[in-house]
């Protein structure tokens, strides 16, 4: 996997944003090629984009990505601009994804190059458990004749062309909202997320390090069970963590090789399962019992598009990040002119804060 390649298909005409370039258009306080580079980039080894028109404007926004348009006329779909990809990238295989979908898996390549491995097939796209996503694909150079004659033919539809080949749909149906995608300027003006995977609102408590994210989230927890919340919380840690205790019965079984391991006493019960890549946040969220909570708080988890409260303090070096689409408000110890300007030290307001928010509806999609 470590010599595959990526293309971000964008070579489309965006007839429904009038024609405006949908990977250029801003989400979360970027354009969506940003998005999907963040994500995408730990996964390949390269990153294409295919682009039929702006070449210049892409250029000029990622000057160090190379770029190809189809070499079909007349925009014929992302099939044209996978039959172009194998002209002008070298590899075996291409992972191809869209350029709308911001949210793309984490794990997309390495779960598609495993089914096709597995299967022994030519190309492996996801399905999120209710529909396929067929332009999340990963494809192998010998269907390359085929999808010529394909498209010689007059035929456009991917699915259609996947039936015709060796192909397996890759199930991800524990993050499907990894393939939201912007059709619409009402997609790129919501500034929202949503989670079909969780009823329960989630709200992240975001900061440099050294603002106090713990701290206050230690004071303001109480407060809010005070008020009636059920609160649960996922923090993301930067070390090896190590939930059991060295040499415990249950311990020397995980590291046998149990996995997952639960251990349980008459207070509490923990669920360690090891993991080759990291778990996306949608299986962690799983985890948790919606029935049984008002909210989940998050401390971490800095690349999700979660809405948040900003922490900042005088006292740290690093500046007061920047304003996004997620940011619900900001807590400092220092007066500023934003909207939602919360004191860091008043716990009361920033819980008074949190519990006007949850009563606004909230969005599942």
């Amino acid at each position: 996997m470590t010599h595959i390649s990526a293309v971000i298909l964008a070579g489309g005409l965006a007839r429904r944003l009038n024609g405006k370039p949908k990977g250029l258009q801003h989400w979360a306080g970027k354009p969506l090629i940003s998005h999907i580079l963040e994500r995408l980039r730990p996964q390949v080894c390269n990153i294409v984009l295919n682009i039929n028109r702006l070449q210049a404007e892409y250029a000029r926004l990622y000057p160090d990505l190379p770029q190809y348009a189809d070499q079909l006329p007349d925009f014929q779909g992302p099939l044209s601009g996978m039959l172009s990809g194998f002209a002008h990238i070298n590899g075996d295989y291409l992972l191809f994804v869209p350029c709308d979908s911001p949210l793309l898996p984490e794990n997309l390549l390495k779960k598609l190059h495993t089914a096709i491995t597995i299967n022994q097939a030519q190309i492996a796209y996801a399905h999120d458990g209710e529909r396929p996503h067929p332009a999340f694909a990963l494809l192998h150079r010998s269907v390359e004749p085929a999808l010529k004659t394909y498209l010689t033919q007059g035929q456009r539809r991917l699915l259609h062309f996947f039936a015709t080949q060796k192909s397996v749909a890759v199930d991800f149906s524990e993050q499907p909202q990894a393939f939201r995608n912007f059709n619409c300027e009402a997609d790129f003006a919501s500034g929202q997320i949503p989670f079909p995977f969780c009823k329960t609102p989630i709200l992240a408590i975001t900061g440099h390090s050294g603002t106090g994210k713990t701290t206050l989230l230690e004071k303001l927890i109480p407060l809010l069970n005070q008020r009636g919340l059920r609160v649960g919380l996922i923090k993301h840690s930067h070390h090896h963590i190590e939930v059991d205790k060295v040499g415990k019965d249950s311990h020397r079984l995980r590291l046998a090789g149990a996995n997952p391991t639960m251990i349980a006493c008459d207070q509490r019960w923990a669920l360690m399962t090891e993991t080759a890549l990291p778990a996306s946040f949608a299986q962690l969220v799983a985890q948790f019992d919606s029935q049984q909570l008002d909210l989940i708080l998050v401390e971490g988890f800095k690349h999700e598009p979660l809405p948040k409260i900003q922490l900042h303090r005088q006292g740290i070096a690093k500046p007061l990040p920047e304003m996004d689409d997620f940011t619900l408000a900001t807590a400092t110890d220092y007066p500023l002119a934003r909207k939602n300007h919360l004191n860091i030290n008043n716990i009361v307001q920033i819980a008074n804060f949190i519990l006007g928010y949850l009563q606004k509806p909230i969005s599942n999609g």
